[in-house]
């Protein structure tokens, strides 16, 4: 049976399909109690069927074919997207270096205090506005040429708060490091901009640096295209608090533009194809291809309800 089991890794790593789905099985219990039926049903059946191309040569398998539920909170989904943004992001951000090589990187995080499950969904339209309040300042149009937004929403269980912030990387003009830029921005100015931006009347934490080139940079963007919620965060082995985080979480996030690009970014990823992010195809999210030259086998790994594993046909 062990040979039957499914075994994919990357980079020497083994890759989560199995625990993506006993947790996205977890959420479709949970949407089954608060009585989402529907999505309950397209969640419990996400990524049951998954068909490979392996190299007979290697053994490096590619997924070829799945079906998945695409709902917000499926863990299974929202790792797919998450990979999928960040070769999205990666491959404007290339684009834009070489087009633009004198404009440099910078990886900002926007923060505010964290809220109450019933102020979450206030507190993100806030987030959003103040985004959009603050790229409209003149100043901030002077300074950032492009853009890449992200938000975050991570929970804390020690006092049952959301903690909402936003991951960034904007591009400036290399001129913005010169002692005589009167544009230029240091930390305590960005927090004075963000508290201004979401009307606040406290001073948030922001936090700003250069990315390296390189490791770096790649580093960067994994950051910023990291999922908008960790699985492990809301899907617990308490039934109850579940219930109520999903019930939350799924209200608050709905019709939720999640990841967005802005200037030249933008521009690029028009001209790359790159509409909306993290969307349609989540599974062939990347340009990889398995060498054309080498033998290759279909395989399909379907999951086994009362196995727990997928197991191949």
């Amino acid at each position: 049976m062990d040979e039957k089991i499914l075994q994919d890794t990357k980079n020497g790593k083994p890759v989560p399909w199995k625990p993506k789905k006993v947790r996205g099985l977890k959420l479709a219990d949970s949407f089954q109690r608060l009585g989402y039926t529907n999505k309950a049903m397209r969640v419990r059946f996400c990524g049951s069927a998954l068909a490979f191309l392996r190299n007979l040569e290697t053994g490096e398998k590619k997924l070829h074919s799945a079906d998945f539920c695409k709902e917000r909170l499926c863990p299974m989904c929202q790792w797919r997207k998450s990979l999928k943004v960040f070769h999205q992001v990666s491959k404007v951000m290339d684009r834009a270096q070489t087009e633009k090589p004198e404009l440099v990187p910078l990886f900002l995080t926007l923060t505010l205090r964290n809220c109450v499950g019933s102020e979450l969904s206030a507190t993100l339209d806030n987030v959003f506005e103040g985004w959009n309040r603050m790229q409209a300042h003149r100043k901030i149009k002077r300074i950032i040429q492009g853009w890449f937004r992200a938000l975050e929403v991570t929970y804390n269980k020690e006092d049952d708060t959301f903690h909402p912030h936003i991951h960034a990387i904007i591009l400036v003009d290399k001129s913005y490091f010169k002692k005589d830029n009167k544009d230029y921005m240091q930390t305590t100015d960005w927090v004075q901009m963000w508290r201004t931006a979401l009307k606040l009347d406290y001073d948030p934490i922001c936090d700003i640096r250069k990315v390296k080139n390189g490791k770096g940079k790649h580093k960067a963007v994994a950051e910023v295209a990291k999922y908008t919620l960790k699985d492990s965060d809301f899907i617990l082995d308490d039934n109850d608090m579940t219930d109520k985080l999903v019930s939350i979480l799924n209200s608050s996030m709905k019709g939720r533009r999640l990841f967005a690009f802005g200037g030249l970014l933008k521009q690029i990823a028009k001209q790359l194809g790159i509409e909306e992010l993290a969307e349609g195809d989540l599974v062939h999210i990347d340009e990889e291809k398995l060498r054309e030259d080498v033998a290759t086998v279909l395989e399909v790994y379907r999951w086994n309800f009362g196995l727990a594993n997928y197991i191949r046909e």
